[in-house]
């Protein structure tokens, strides 16, 4: 007999995120058919999708790690598939790593008004899903966004401001909640001239991490979770 669990429909059409609704319904379905026990849900953007989570992860306790990002995703496109894509699994923990590509329209409009507008949003739809996770007594923990490096658009520099800010804020929001932030950006971040970039020995494209950036990124983890939860790095040797 199937699972009762609950599948998503696409959202308009067009939305980014639709690209792998069909194939996440279907996997979320086959966690519970078999009563897969999940140790931790990764959820967010393409940052959490292109990582290659269970080549750089094990847990001893045997527990699933499952990936949940998706390309082009921004904070209440996760928050509407939260309960479907993390909440539902039953996991131990999620990590919740969202906002960058909430940042987007300030390529076309810098202004303190857009600025802040982004920032509520993004802070209100990551307050939203931490209560949602509480209230289902599941661990959550919310990264830092990563900064990025593409001088070359146009609101770079007040979105390496904003982004330091919103990580700020972010911070706050953890300990508010008495909740585990965890800091990728600090590790990963140049500063020059006083703007914040990412470190171009991490990225292709300014904005995505390679394999040495995910590397910098599962230490973040492994030392983050240390006496919280058996994450471990698997050795690359």
């Amino acid at each position: 007999m199937r699972p009762k669990y609950i599948h998503l429909p696409k959202l308009e059409e067009g939305n980014p995120v639709n690209k792998l609704r069909e194939s996440f319904n279907r996997k979320n379905e086959a966690i519970l058919y078999h009563h897969d026990p999940v140790g931790i849900v990764f959820i967010g953007d393409s940052i959490t999708d292109y990582w290659d989570l269970e080549g750089y992860f094990q847990l001893n306790n045997q527990k699933r790690i499952i990936n949940r990002g998706i390309g082009n995703d921004r904070t209440q496109f996760v928050k509407h598939r939260f309960e479907a894509d993390a909440i539902q699994l039953q996991p131990d923990w999620i990590v919740l790593s969202i906002g960058i590509n909430n940042t987007k329209p300030l390529d076309l409009d810098q202004s303190e008004s857009n600025q802040q507008k982004i920032k509520t949003q993004i802070l209100s739809d990551i307050e939203s899903m931490i209560n949602q996770a509480k209230t289902n007594h599941i661990n959550i923990a919310v990264t830092s966004l990563t900064s990025t490096n593409r001088p070359h658009l146009e609101g770079f520099k007040v979105r390496s401001v904003l982004v330091k800010h919103i990580n700020e804020s972010i911070h706050q929001l953890c300990q508010k909640h008495q909740i585990t932030f965890i800091d990728y950006y600090t590790p990963m971040t140049l500063t020059k001239d006083g703007i914040d970039y990412l470190k171009p020995e991490l990225t292709d494209d300014g904005l995505h991490p390679h394999v040495l950036g995910y590397d910098i990124m599962a230490n973040v983890i492994e030392n983050t979770f240390q006496n919280q939860y058996e994450i471990k790095r698997k050795s690359n040797a």
